[in-house]
């Protein structure tokens, strides 16, 4: 069982219905009420689970996201009450190699499908909580917060050379441009335009248009009838195979399995 040093500043105590938190500041013992504060982000997913993988505390977002009207309908699930079983699986995973290595997961890009049908690309952390007795890990503390990655968000940003990169990008999904071709179209060397990207959007340049292909190919899966075949070379991939293994690499999902779950009628549970 992982084990990590507690901090003697920041003593945090899990509860079944929600996290308080305690600081020492001057002699007094103030609490922090972290699970309101993050009620008010609904752009960020926030959530503990226990050892055994069971929702302790959750934000708004969340509940909204998973289709419940009410924070409490969630507390004692598993992601696998909750979100497709492949899905789940794969969130579980990470929660479990966190609980037994004590490292964090920092910055996962991961394909979130929710009760609606709709879908969305969050990075994702989390952190392991430790017992502050004992040091064993107890939890699993996280948070996942919206990308984006749209021309729209770059131009409120003020950013003209990212938009026309953004849009080289969605132009040639089928014939994907290098990272030297985008930087050359922002002006920018390609450390500068890495760096841009980074700080913009929180993604490699090539995670970045990656994910456009991705997504495209999520559209295509959704909306047509088209052979997955057709669906890589129309996404930039020189193959079946390929296309298979980036797509599973980037959504936990094999796009025969995501295009079965958009399917009407198909449990998203």
């Amino acid at each position: 069982m992982a084990r990590m040093p507690s901090s003697p500043r920041l003593r945090r105590n899990l509860a079944t219905t929600g996290l308080p938190a305690h600081l020492e500041l001057g002699g007094a013992r103030v609490s922090l009420p972290l699970e309101r504060l993050f009620d008010d982000l609904p752009a960020v997913v926030f959530f503990v689970k226990d050892r055994a993988g069971r929702y302790v505390a959750v934000n708004s977002t969340l509940a909204r996201r998973c289709g419940v009207a009410d924070k409490a309908a969630l507390i004692g699930k598993r992601p696998s009450d909750v979100f497709p079983a492949a899905l789940a699986a794969r969130y579980e995973r990470q929660d479990q190699r966190v609980l037994t290595t004590g490292k964090a997961v920092l910055d996962q890009l991961e394909l979130h499908l929710y009760p609606d049908r709709r879908r969305g690309w969050c990075l994702t952390n989390k952190y392991p909580v430790p017992d502050q007795t004992t040091g064993e890990i107890c939890a699993v503390i996280g948070i996942s917060r919206d990308v984006e990655d749209s021309a729209h968000g770059a131009a409120a940003r003020g950013m003209p050379g990212l938009i026309r990169a953004l849009e080289v990008i969605q132009a040639r999904i089928d014939q994907p441009p290098s990272m030297e071709e985008l930087a050359e179209v922002c002006g920018l060397t390609l450390a500068n335009f890495s760096r841009l990207v980074r700080r913009v959007f929180q993604l490699t340049p090539s995670r970045l248009a990656m994910k456009a292909r991705i997504d495209e190919a999520l559209h295509q899966l959704t909306t047509t009838g088209q052979s997955l075949a057709e669906i890589a070379l129309n996404t930039g991939f020189c193959d079946q195979s390929a296309f298979t293994r980036h797509f599973r690499r980037m959504t936990g999902l094999p796009p025969g399995a995501f295009r079965m779950l958009s399917l009407p009628g198909t449990s998203q549970g």
